[in-house]
């Protein structure tokens, strides 16, 4: 029986890529989604925007290491995503595991990206949007794909 070690990605986009790769196949607890990566949402740009079935607005924020910057990045998607989470490699991920009361308190959530797939090891909690119109575009987005073949 050979152990399986978590993949090491050399880069963010690797990550994402792979992230990515799991959710187009709906087998992870986001189910099936429809996504998006580097939504431009004026003060920034989230690594993948998400909606689920039930039209729920799931903010990723990935890094490799750098926990509390995503972390900081995720709390301000909070204002018009409905769930917002951090995604790091599983090394890095079980290290934030560490702070969970901080990621509690803002009801961010924690992914880590494995060998076989995405665990949440934090779940996100819904939040009310602050910024409705921002709520209300990413909706657009996700509601008019000729829109985004253009863009």
């Amino acid at each position: 029986m050979s152990i399986q070690h978590p993949p090491a990605f050399e880069t963010e986009a690797l990550l994402v890529e792979e992230f990515v790769s799991c959710l187009e196949t709906g087998r992870t607890t986001f189910g099936r989604v429809q996504l998006t990566t580097e939504w431009n949402h004026r003060s920034g740009f989230v690594d993948v925007l998400a909606r689920d079935a039930r039209g729920r607005l799931i903010a990723f924020e990935a890094k490799l290491t750098d926990w509390r910057r995503a972390y900081h990045q995720a709390y301000r998607n909070t204002a018009y995503a409905d769930r917002a989470y951090i995604l790091l490699p599983d090394g890095a991920a079980r290290r934030a595991l560490r702070h969970r009361t901080e990621f509690e308190m803002r009801g961010i959530g924690l992914c880590a990206m494995q060998a076989d797939g995405v665990e949440v090891l934090i779940e996100a909690t819904d939040q009310d949007a602050l910024v409705k119109w921002l709520r209300a575009k990413a909706h657009d987005y996700f509601d008019a794909p000729d829109e985004r073949a253009g863009r």
